[in-house]
């Protein structure tokens, strides 16, 4: 790959993703593009390759009567097959609408019918289930299937269903011809993509992504990480493609930087594949470094005593030369010769078992994560950071750039003139630059609140400290106001539940009330393995709701929050959640964000048991028997 020509976001105004290609074909023809795991191994494919079978399936989309700007949706696994289905359409000057692979029948109708697409793929036999009942209103001119080992189905003879090798056949000409052809029909500003946010509150909207959008996007990510653009990075991509993150480092990201996509076998267990790859940098909510450090101490909890002794003292030592670094900058000479040891003959092999042993460049977004997770990973020689980003501005605003940072921040703006962040009076952070969306498809009026002379207006509450770093406080629109006037963040509050290695997840609630309370999801793994030497009546996750004795561990956890709390804030009572919360049931986000709405009107019955309501029904009580407030003052 030729040096990269790029150092501003600002540069993108002028070219297009399939110019981009091109150069990627003309400059790294026979170079590995990504790699995809079949049958327990990981197959490469060229750039060539890779151009070849996007201008086949391009080629078919024109064929098959798709136009410029038409939108076709995208249902799938994390699949090289969803890659170039993806670049395919927009290299057609079609636009992709990415469907979560988990989606339900009305959500994927939604999609079908507020973007109005005329074609799409869906990843496997179930998906194209999903889909065809999602089709109600017949719009779909045809439905590609995306499995290689999909066979049709008897009951699908004659119907507008194909597998994607009946429906694009191998292409015969130049590739760079093709795709030169169709590049100069783009222009920067075209629509390519319609990103769906996660409908955390109300339906969800499509964001319209152009090619500026998508590129300048794609580009924050190198300039906070700028090895990437010099430095070949094993990347393994797992998220749904449907996702922002994963879309930029599976479409857009490798065009501009050294990144090589290695695509996860949703058959095969995801810690294997990360295993195998050993990832040099990589991105993933939260909730996934949790799971990884849990193994890890797992495994260290069932180790030997000598083993065990060997990682106390490590980690003791690792300790202090973490707090050195943080608060110096550096480290003393000769700690840092003993941590040297300590992470290549303690920590590395630990490390090793989760795939992590030459991770160089970790990140974790999306969600607040909590300080200990993010220390743990320190202590253990993992540089991880925090950063933040929306579907809306396609790549992330803010990033954590000092080694060794301290957790519970997402960082600072990035280092571009092509971006800038400002903080209103109330704390709101509004942002502008060259990868922001255009709007919101068909929504006008939510386009009005969100851009505002060119300034995206996140919704997100910030404090920004005296270091210049950015904490997010909360969603403007989610604070709670208490009975007694108190305006609270139900956001802070959680994410000090959530410091608790037993509890996963939180929603707190408190609008209207005297004070606050809370239903927690506790850890399925760790809380399982806790009560089998507590519990015994404890067998499967629905049991740990009702185990007093969790319930008791708990609620230590919660009151260790409470301590950390102002008094406003503590919470007062609190219940476990009979079932783990998932995109399934409805409560959360494909992201897992949550749905406090849905969250609400789920578990209502529980959370009416959490409140005494004994003075609010005595005074509908009194109302009710005379049936005006003055016979109340009379009696």
């Amino acid at each position: 790959m030729s040096a990269a020509p790029w150092t501003s976001g600002n540069q993108f105004a002028t070219t297009t993703i399939p110019a981009l290609l091109i150069e990627r074909v003309k400059n790294d023809a026979d170079a590995n593009a990504f790699f995809q795991r079949r049958a327990g191994a990981w197959v490469p494919t060229t750039w060539k390759g890779y151009a070849n079978a996007v201008c086949s399936v391009s080629a078919a989309l024109g064929a098959a009567g798709v136009a410029r700007g038409d939108r076709i949706a995208i249902m799938g696994d994390v699949s090289q097959e969803w890659l170039i289905a993806d670049m395919a359409t927009i290299c057609s000057g079609a636009v992709t609408v990415g469907v979560y692979f988990t989606a339900s029948v009305e959500e994927v109708r939604y999609y079908l019918e507020d973007s109005g697409a005329t074609l799409a793929f869906a990843g496997s036999a179930e998906q194209l289930r999903v889909m065809k009942a999602a089709d109600t209103s017949s719009r779909l001119l045809k439905i590609v299937v995306l499995d290689p080992d999909w066979k049709r189905s008897p009951d699908e003879t004659g119907m507008n269903v194909v597998s994607l090798a009946e429906f694009a056949s191998h292409f015969d000409g130049d590739e760079v011809a093709y795709l030169r052809e169709q590049s100069e029909l783009a222009r920067p500003t075209d629509l390519v993509s319609l990103g769906y946010t996660s409908g955390t509150t109300g339906a969800p909207k499509g964001a319209m992504l152009t090619h500026v959008s998508m590129l300048a996007g794609a580009f924050t990510w190198p300039t906070f990480c700028p090895a990437i653009l010099s430095e070949p990075q094993r990347m393994v991509i797992h998220l749904p493609l449907s996702h922002t993150v994963a879309r930029i480092q599976a479409t857009t990201l490798p065009l501009i930087a050294k990144t090589v996509p290695y695509f996860v076998d949703v058959s095969a267990d995801f810690a294997k594949c990360i295993q195998e790859v050993r990832p040099t940098s990589y991105m993933a909510p939260p909730r996934f470094y949790q799971k990884f450090a849990t193994q890890i101490i797992n495994h260290v909890n069932g180790s030997s005593e000598a083993e065990r002794r060997n990682y106390t003292l490590a980690l003791g030592i690792a300790r202090e030369v973490l707090a050195d670094r943080q608060d110096a900058g550096t480290g003393d000479p000769f700690k840092e010769q003993l941590y040297a040891i300590c992470r290549e003959h303690v920590f590395k092999p630990l490390l090793a078992r989760i795939g992590f042993d030459d991770l160089r460049y970790p990140y974790t977004a999306s969600a607040p994560v909590p300080p200990e997770v993010v220390t743990l990973f320190q202590l253990w020689g993992v540089n991880l950071k925090e950063n933040y980003g929306q579907t809306e501005m396609v790549g992330g605003n803010l990033a954590q750039v000092t080694d060794w940072s301290r957790p519970g921040n997402s960082g600072v703006p990035l280092d571009d003139p092509a971006w800038e962040t400002r903080v209103l009076p109330d704390g709101e952070m509004i942002v502008r630059g060259p990868g922001l969306f255009i709007g919101y498809w068909n929504k006008e009026a939510e386009t009005k609140a969100a851009l505002r002379d060119g300034w995206l207006y996140t919704g997100d509450i910030v404090d920004v400290g005296a270091d210049g770093s950015y904490k997010l406080i909360d969603r403007k629109k989610e604070l709670i106001n208490t009975a007694a006037g108190k305006s609270i963040s139900p956001v802070q509050v959680e994410n000090e539940l959530r410091q608790s290695p037993y509890i996963t997840e939180a929603l707190v609630i408190g609008e209207g009330r005297k004070y606050l309370t809370a239903l927690i999801e506790v850890d399925g793994t760790l809380a399982m393995d806790w009560a089998r030497t507590h519990d015994p009546s404890v067998t499967q996750y629905a049991d740990l709701a009702s185990s007093q004795p969790v319930i008791d561990l708990i609620r230590e956890e919660v009151e260790k929050a409470n301590a950390r709390l102002a008094r406003a804030e503590q919470i007062k009572a609190f219940r476990i959640f009979p079932e783990e919360l998932t995109p399934e049931n409805g409560v959360m986000t494909a992201t897992r964000k949550k749905r406090r709405k849905a969250l609400m009107a789920r578990y209502a019955h529980i959370i009416a048991g959490l409140y005494d309501d004994a003075e609010e029904q005595l005074i509908k009580e009194q109302l009710v028997g005379s049936g005006t407030a003055a016979s109340v003052h009379r009696q």
